[in-house]
Formats: structure tokens, C-alpha cells, sequence
């Protein structure tokens, strides 16, 4: 009989450290499963936080490309007003609506005087010069501060500033 119930007392003691280990796992995988749902939670935080950077450089990229595109298009209208500049002025200048300044009209009398003296018969081609010369000048220069002003602006949207 005592040894039956030692028996009896080994196995209920084998029994409870049975359930104890039992028990003891369920917390390990309860603690792993927290664990991972932790590292999950946070990869997803992370992930959000990923994308709305990624949504904030996208749009001031394209508010960038949209403000380069209104500098480029503005070059060109201003490279337009240029040519248009110097079309003007040598058309007016042929018209007799303008004249040239002084320094040019020197070079006028002077040509005037040489070509009388070399042959009277032939035409002056070189009003026509002067004056294509000097639609050339107003031009190349209306040109230039064009350029300028684009770089400049286009500098100033690179540089993260307002136009």
C-alpha cells in the first residue's frame, strides 16, 4: 500500500511538473507571439512613415518640374520678344521711323563720301549692313538678359525659393 501511494504521490508530482512546463510554454509562445507583433507593428510604422516621405519629395519634385517648365516657357517668350525686338527696329530703321545714333551716322557720312569718290554709279550696301548690324545688336543683347533672367529664375527653383 505504500508503495502505491508513493506511486500515486510520484505521479501526481510528475503531473504537475507536466501542466508547470505546459503553462510555462504557453507564456514563451505568448510572449513570442507579442514579440512578433510588435516587430510587425513597428516594420508597418515604419513602412508608413516611408511612404509619406516618399509622397512629400514626389510632390515638391513636381511642383519643382512645374515651376522649371514656367521659367523654360518664359525664356522662350522672352527669346521670341527678343527676335521681334530686332525685326522691329530693323524695319524702322529702313523706314526712316528710327535713326542711328550718332557714332553710326559718322560712319554713314564717311561711307557716303568713299562711295561718291569710288563710283557714284553703285549702291551703298552699307546702310543696309549698318542697319542689320545694329538689329543684330539689339537682338544678341535682348537675347542675353533673356538667358540671364531664365537662369537666375531657374537657380532660384532649384534652390527650393519662390518665383
Amino acid at each position: 500500500m505504500i508503495r502505491a501511494l508513493l506511486i500515486a504521490i510520484a505521479l501526481l508530482g510528475l503531473l504537475c511538473i507536466w501542466q508547470r512546463a505546459s503553462v510555462s510554454n504557453a507564456h514563451r509562445a505568448a510572449d513570442n507571439a507579442a514579440a512578433a507583433r510588435d516587430r510587425a507593428e513597428g516594420e508597418r510604422d515604419n513602412a508608413f512613415a516611408e511612404l509619406a516621405q516618399a509622397q512629400a519629395v514626389i510632390t515638391t519634385e513636381r511642383a519643382n518640374a512645374a515651376k522649371a517648365a514656367a521659367v523654360a516657357a518664359q525664356f522662350e517668350k522672352d527669346k521670341a520678344d527678343a527676335q521681334a525686338a530686332s525685326d522691329r527696329l530693323v524695319a524702322d530703321l529702313r523706314a526712316g521711323n528710327q535713326r542711328l545714333h550718332t557714332r553710326w551716322q559718322a560712319a554713314i557720312a564717311t561711307g557716303e563720301l568713299s562711295a561718291a569718290a569710288a563710283a557714284a554709279s553703285i549702291a551703298d550696301g552699307g546702310a543696309a549692313d549698318r542697319i542689320e548690324s545694329a538689329g543684330r545688336i539689339v537682338g544678341a543683347a535682348a537675347a542675353c538678359d533673356a538667358q540671364v533672367r531664365a537662369l537666375q529664375a531657374f537657380a532660384l527653383v532649384c534652390s527650393g525659393g519662390a518665383r
